[in-house]
């Protein structure tokens, strides 16, 4: 993104309140149908303009667990605001860090709302439960990314897919293991995670509602762990299927291992790797690795991707490779938070913000998610549709499988 459009969408919330002084009495704003002579006195929200937060993991332990979130908030924004932005109002933000700290989230979260006077908040954090009662009791809108279980606990969240939840799993992901042959999985877990035993237990349930069974369960480390006994162990148990709260890294090291050991795998599925900077770093050690995202793969190429990425080249170039899993987020987040606001009338409260956008039937972030997201009903779901791509054999892309979209069922 520009210098120039970054300063215009950061602004502090100082500058904020004083253009709001200004121009407040000058435009004439109200609910349809109300009268003109009314003024919009909802915090954030002045004669010209829309002030909202964001706040993000950027640094701490999870710094690159949303790289280009903020970049994806810039593109969607600016398009936006060149278009008019939402009923003649021009969207601004300030901004905070968490710092990777569920304390420093609920604090960065009361410095937005009490300090910097925010209208609603755009979420990409890895923890944002520190915030999240405190949030929902001052009837803030929030919408970014259901990374923990609290996004799935108040109406005044928003997300278009939750990664964890305290309910029922989704047979999804073991109706893929199965499609591809996957009869006896092993669990590997990163170790000290809180969020990756979550992930597995959604993911077992998965696996058992389609008939493939879980013989082996693994923390690891990179560093730590002896993969040479771990391959071992996972020979001896008859393993053709890896998946679990596993990352990269860890894959990295533990699939040359199998490969040498001549481990005939015929599945290998891990979350949160579609991701070409991962490539780059990796891509021939996670050869065959299988992954799924919530949205439609930018290597089906299709009109929504397109607007995507001259968006995000036009107002966040510094983002290179653009296609990146972090920027779709912040962008839906930013989609979001645009479609509550023009629901919410001409001079938008927080409370018609969450009433009108929790309304919706039919949302489809303009094209990238593989079907619509109904609102009304998704709170603290898990999806089940995802749409699976695999690492090319040489490691340098992704190749969606055929077809690439699985659709499963809710678990009871």
């Amino acid at each position: 993104m520009t210098s120039t459009a970054r300063h215009r969408l950061a602004r502090t919330a100082s500058s904020a309140a004083a253009i709001g002084i200004l121009l407040g009495p000058l435009t004439a704003c109200g609910h349809p149908g109300a009268s003109s002579a009314g003024a919009c006195t909802t915090i954030g929200i002045s004669g010209r303009q829309i002030h909202a937060g964001l706040l993000l993991t950027e640094t701490g332990a999870f710094a690159t667990s949303f790289p280009a979130f903020r970049a994806g908030v810039d593109a969607r924004l600016e398009m936006a605001n060149d278009t008019g932005g939402v009923n003649g109002r021009q969207i601004t933000y300030s901004y905070e860090d968490d710092d990777s700290d569920p304390n420093l989230n609920g604090a960065a979260a009361h410095r937005l709302v009490e300090q910097q006077k925010v209208f609603g908040v755009m979420e990409g954090a890895v923890d944002g439960a520190g915030s999240a009662d405190y949030l929902a009791t001052a009837g803030i809108p929030v919408t970014g990314v259901g990374a923990d279980p609290s996004w799935g606990q108040h109406r005044n969240m928003f997300a278009t897919s939750y990664y964890l939840a305290d309910g029922p799993s989704v047979s999804t992901w073991g109706d893929f293991v199965h499609r591809e042959g996957g009869t006896r999985a092993a669990l590997v877990d990163t170790a000290y995670s809180e969020t990756a035993p979550i992930f597995s237990r959604q993911m077992s349930d998965s696996l058992q509602s389609a008939g493939v069974t879980v013989v082996l369960r693994a923390q690891v480390t990179p560093t730590i762990t002896d993969f040479t006994r771990l391959v071992g162990q996972i020979k001896n148990a008859h393993v053709d299927t890896i998946t679990g709260g596993v990352t990269p890294d860890i894959l990295a090291k533990l699939l040359p291992a199998l490969r040498a050991a001549d481990v005939p795998l015929k599945v290998v599925l891990a979350p949160g790797s579609y991701d070409p900077i991962l490539l780059a770093r990796l891509g021939p050690l996670l050869a065959g690795m299988t992954t799924f995202v919530d949205f439609v793969p930018f290597e089906l190429d299709t009109p929504a991707h397109r607007t995507f990425l001259a968006a995000m080249n036009r107002y966040s170039p510094q983002i290179q490779p653009p296609a990146q899993q972090s920027a779709v987020n912040g962008w839906l987040a930013a989609d979001m938070f645009i479609r509550g606001l023009q629901l919410a009338g001409t001079c938008p409260t927080r409370a018609a913000f969450i009433q009108n956008l929790r309304a919706v039937h039919d949302y489809d972030g303009g094209g990238l998610l593989p079907g619509p997201v109904d609102f009304t009903t998704n709170l603290g779901q898990l999806n089940t549709c995802f749409d699976f791509v695999r690492t090319a054999d040489d490691g340098r892309s992704f190749v969606p499988l055929k077809p690439s979209l699985v659709c499963g069922r809710r678990l009871n």
